[in-house]
């Protein structure tokens, strides 16, 4: 679990990074949860209040609230010891906790199956026409920080499947550490449940497989079954889940 997470913090990164023992420290603009938070990783090197109290100053400092990934196993056991701590100290879980999914490469569908006929096209940055289907959160427009964690990783492409001049699904896949990983999946709204999902997820793996990389995993939401489901029809496994903690008010 803990050196899934590791892997992941080299796909989507902070425009800051700074360690703090073996917790990571990212910021970055206030965009998305996992480039804004502290992901512990081992020991702080530090007593955990005084970790803590780096923690919320780090953020604050940035105009940002003190927030920490927290990745917990799919069963009971002891690794959810800081979980439990940082319950005590009345740190709130933020709603939004989010599975880690794993999958080995080629995916169980036929790469003449993929694009049914439409255009796949791959950009190692994303264009406009991409960046405008992408809709994190619900936003209409992404902030400008956005593009510079979209490309924070070694290795990314921007995948999307066209019709015409219509952008159907979207997905950047990114490749650090012998991993590849799926993230700003989306299809166009008038385009869903007509398989565009499943369709961009395996282009841009069958893509993965292509640069060399065997592995490959992705975040998805808790209550978002209907992607769940359709991750695992492709050959995705659970490893763990992750939520965030945020310290409470000044």
């Amino acid at each position: 679990m803990t050196d899934l997470e590791r892997v992941a913090a080299a796909h989507w990164r902070g425009t800051e990074e700074e360690w703090l023992g073996d917790w990571l420290l990212r910021a970055a603009g206030g965009f998305t949860g996992r480039a804004n938070s502290a992901l512990p990783l081992g020991d702080p090197g530090l007593p955990l209040d005084e970790a803590l109290a780096v923690v919320t100053r780090w953020y604050r400092e940035r105009g940002l609230p003190p927030m920490i990934a927290v990745p917990v196993p799919l069963d009971d056991d002891a690794s959810r010891e800081l979980d439990e701590q940082l319950t005590r100290r009345s740190w709130p879980t933020r709603p939004g906790p989010a599975f880690f999914m794993v999958a080995d490469l080629p995916l169980a569908i036929p790469a003449s199956e993929i694009a049914g006929g439409r255009e796949v096209v791959v950009s190692p940055e994303p264009d406009d026409a991409w960046a405008a289907r992408y809709h994190y959160r619900g936003q209409d427009h992404l902030p400008p920080v956005a593009r510079q964690v979209l490309t924070s990783a070694r290795e990314q492409a921007f995948v999307s499947i066209r019709e015409g001049d219509a952008v159907l699904a979207i997905a950047r896949l990114s490749i650090a550490d012998g991993w590849a990983g799926l993230t700003a999946v989306e299809v166009h709204p008038g385009h869903r449940r007509q398989g565009f999902g499943v369709v961009v997820t395996a282009a841009a793996c069958l893509l993965a497989g292509q640069r060399g990389v065997q592995r490959v995993f992705l975040q998805v939401e808790v209550d978002n079954a209907p992607a769940q489901a359709m991750y695992q029809r492709l050959g995705f496994r659970y490893s763990h889940r992750y939520h965030y903690r945020v310290a409470p008010s000044a």
